[in-house]
């Protein structure tokens, strides 16, 4: 008998989770995950999904007895012995043998997490999704796996959603006293609400994050605050600031920090925006080897082709162009800003039908993923385009400076950053 094997009559039944949040039935990531998975397996996970949420559901005197635990064990022994992915089948066997008895939050959760890295590096999003917000409703106290949560749909451009578990992460950091949790929850906070274009909220969000980091002497903390607050600051305008914010965040990130080739980025935005393209492209240039990989190398090639038709070295601009063409083809995360990019770089190359298709494309992107400060960028930057002017002029402030020694730190920080994928974080 398995998890169905509950009380007569027992479904499961929606409960509130504490903040906005509440207990889904497993009905419709059901779907998902045979979508997904192939026959062999989907029936088990999603009936192991289940009947985690089932248990999360009830309150700790009714979890005892929510199923049969002889028919849970015969069913842990199947699991231990079927023929497919261990990596798979134990942590659901883990599952599944422990609502047999009167487990604790922190093996499901734990185990829950475990199907998720399974499922992550299939590409089996849903599936990785459910099982992460299954550990996080099963163990609610606990903050981090709601960060987990919220960094997943984020990174698959639900933000709303994002915006709400990435809250509950910071109420119940604050409740525990997990202050790197705080840290980490009100990072993703601003980050997500940037997303969004709610700017004024983004800030308070990454100005609490400094502030707590500060508090508590989280060292590495303090400079991803200062981090995010390069990028917020460059998106408002706040050109002063957002150098300021720079060599802060250098001199915290120090040599071979792996956010160092993303902080680098983020400066390059500054200098475009003050159409310093020629100051912004060898940087470009150089940190095509610390991205290999999409989406980060999307961004990368996105800035690279903008700076380069910046700087008319309209060569160079096609060759980062193509390849950035051949990538939005084939990744599945959300980029609005690099299609932004790209339509910008196009237009600067008078390439009206390619930047016009970028921007379609962007708005498109922007508006299925509740991103409504690319969407309004998109569309302003159409306008130009479609009456064949650069789309640069709609979000660019040229102001000309000399040189400084945050050029020389950001190339000479550069030298000592590792090309090692993924580790310079979401750009």
């Amino acid at each position: 008998m398995k998890p169905n094997a509950a009380r007569p009559g027992g479904h499961p039944r929606t409960a509130e989770f504490t903040g906005p949040l509440s207990i889904p039935g497993g009905e419709v990531a059901g779907a998902e995950i045979v979508r997904e998975l192939g026959p062999e397996v989907s029936l088990a996970v999603w009936q192991t999904l289940r009947g985690v949420l089932m248990w999360a559901a009830e309150t700790p005197e009714a979890r005892p007895a929510l199923f049969d635990s002889e028919a849970m064990r015969a069913w842990e022994c199947e699991l231990l012995v079927a023929s497919w992915e261990p990596e798979l089948r134990y942590p659901l066997a883990v599952l599944v043998g422990e609502l047999a008895g009167d487990p604790t939050p922190e093996p499901i959760a734990r185990a829950c997490l475990c199907v998720t890295d399974w499922a992550l590096t299939r590409e089996a999003w849903s599936t990785a999704l459910a099982f992460a917000e299954a550990a996080a409703l099963a163990w609610p106290e606990h903050p981090r796996y709601a960060w987990t949560v919220g960094r997943l749909l984020r990174t698959r451009g639900r933000l709303r959603e994002a915006e709400q578990w990435a809250q509950r992460c910071v109420r119940v950091s604050v409740a525990t006293g997990d202050w790197e949790a705080q840290g980490a929850g009100l990072t993703a906070l601003g980050n997500v609400r940037f997303q969004m274009g709610k700017y004024r909220e983004a800030g308070q969000a990454h100005t609490d994050a400094l502030r707590c980091a500060r508090r508590h002497k989280l060292h590495d903390r303090e400079g991803e605050a200062l981090h995010d607050l390069v990028g917020l600051s460059t998106a408002t305008g706040d050109f002063s600031a957002a150098e300021k914010y720079a060599r802060a965040a250098f001199d915290i990130y120090q040599e071979g920090h792996p956010r160092l080739p993303a902080l680098a980025h983020d400066v390059t935005q500054l200098w475009m925006m003050r159409g310093q393209f020629a100051r912004a492209l060898p940087v470009l240039r150089q940190l095509l080897a610390c991205f290999t990989e999409s989406p980060e190398r999307l961004t990368v090639l996105a800035s690279g082709a903008r700076a380069a038709s910046g700087c008319g070295e309209y060569d160079l601009y096609s060759q980062f162009f193509r390849e950035a063409q051949s990538l939005v083809q084939t990744t599945t995360i959300s980029n609005a800003a690099a299609l932004i990019d790209l339509a910008v770089a196009a237009s600067n190359a008078r390439e009206w039908r390619d930047a016009e298709e970028m921007l379609l494309n962007a708005r498109d992107t922007a508006t299925a993923h509740n991103q409504s400060d690319a969407r309004l960028r998109a569309e302003a930057a159409l306008e130009c385009v479609r009456q064949h002017r650069s789309a640069e002029e709609v979000y660019i402030t040229p102001e000309r400076t000399s040189d400084d020694p945050l050029f020389v730190k950001v190339l000479t920080s550069l030298a000592s950053a590792e090309t090692h994928v993924g580790c310079s974080g979401a750009i």
